[in-house]
């Protein structure tokens, strides 16, 4: 098939003209970029360039025509980014360690278009996450070889999310922070990145009722704060955002959005985790010593609305992970926890509001001990969601 790749990439610049569906357009490219990746390295970024000329070429001539307001150009952008993130999504290359990858020079060519799209459609919702999926892509493609981009997308992401609080930015910092977060020379960049994102995002979730109505902002903050803690953590834990991003985190717990909670819960699992994992690591005691404080003075608040959360707000199909996060603070610190969850347990109400009883002394001090002197996460789950049953 790869001696058939020039006639590939006639069908699909003839793609609109057969009035194939978008479907069909999507899967065509699809497999003319499998055939693209069978071809050698020099072959790919000319192949690679010429089927993203066929998509950026009517994006730019849509953008120059709603610019100068010229009539008779009628199309839609998401139509062409769709296209474009397919085809970076398909390109999958492998490169030998200390190669250029072939398709970093496509990459770094099609930026100024997709910068411009971003700044062009910034107020609509829907196509700036067509943007931003198509740079996730485009990014991912090259990994850490789109270097060159950082700091060009992270400035303007920042500052057009100042203006427009898209979801989009957070997950697609999640993504820098995945492909560079380990990197000495980029996390200071990105750190900067979270804090600008952050006092946007307090003010939109800070609002009565914001967390249930911004779910998918909830999801993207907490999954860009949890690839921090996964990729720089003593960088994050000593933040001047780490105090905000847990008190946040406190008042999204009760929030019942599937995506959203478990993304809370992971940040939360991470957070404590990040107090045990790499031992051996020369940051470790720091760590640890860091993560110990923080839970000797949040640490009563959490487990607290865990435990709330758990029986007055989310339905019984969220519980494991709430129960997950509890065990992880067991496994940081038992008698902690132990003094922590007795606490929690004396302010539960001992009547339903008709009346009847709710848990039982007896029914407390079980669950009090199960957890407590639980050896495996499934036991504390198991636990916690036979407990809730007694206050619904």
């Amino acid at each position: 098939m790869v001696d058939h790749f020039g006639a590939l990439l006639q069908v699909v610049a003839a793609t609109d003209s057969l009035c194939v569906s978008t479907e069909a357009a999507v899967g065509l490219l699809k497999g003319t970029v499998l055939v693209l990746t069978q071809m050698s390295p020099d072959k790919i970024t000319g192949g690679l360039r010429e089927l993203c000329r066929i998509q950026l070429d009517p994006l730019t001539q849509l953008m120059n025509a709603e610019e100068t307001g010229t009539e008779g150009i009628r199309s839609e952008p998401t139509l062409w980014l769709d296209r474009l993130a397919a085809i970076f999504r398909h390109t999958n290359v492998t490169v030998a360690a200390g190669q250029p990858h072939p398709c970093q020079p496509v990459v770094e060519e099609v930026w100024p278009v997709l910068s411009r799209a971003c700044h062009r459609y910034q107020g609509d919702t829907r196509v700036m996450e067509r943007c931003c999926r198509c740079i996730r892509f485009a990014v991912r493609c090259v990994g850490r070889q789109s270097h060159a981009l950082l700091q060009p997308l992270v400035t303007q992401m920042v500052q057009l999310y100042q203006v427009h609080q898209h979801s989009c930015f957070l997950y697609l910092g999640s993504i820098l922070v995945d492909e560079y977060g380990s990197e000495q020379g980029c996390v200071q960049g990105l750190l900067e990145m979270l804090q600008a994102f952050c006092g946007p995002t307090f003010r939109l979730l800070n609002g009565a009722d914001a967390l249930r109505q911004h779910p998918d902002t909830v999801d993207d903050l907490f999954r860009l704060c949890t690839r921090f803690l996964q990729r720089a953590p003593l960088v994050f834990l000593k933040s001047t955002v780490l105090t905000g991003v847990l008190q946040c985190s406190l008042a999204a717990c009760t929030l019942d959005h599937k995506e959203a909670n478990a993304s809370v819960m992971k940040f939360l699992f991470d957070l404590v985790h990040s107090g045990r994992s790499k031992q051996d690591a020369s940051d470790f005691a720091e760590r640890r010593s860091i993560v110990g404080t923080l839970l000797a003075s949040q640490g009563q608040a959490l487990v607290t609305t865990l435990i709330q959360s758990a029986i007055f707000c989310l339905p019984t199909s969220l519980l494991p992970d709430v129960a997950e996060t509890l065990y992880e603070m067991l496994q940081f610190d038992r008698q902690a926890l132990g003094t922590w969850l007795e606490n929690a347990l004396k302010v539960l109400p001992t009547q339903s509001s008709g009346g009847a009883v709710t848990a039982t002394p007896a029914q407390l001090s079980e669950f009090l001990a199960t957890v407590t002197g639980a050896q495996h996460g499934k036991s504390v789950s198991t636990s916690l969601r036979e407990f809730s049953r007694l206050y619904r």
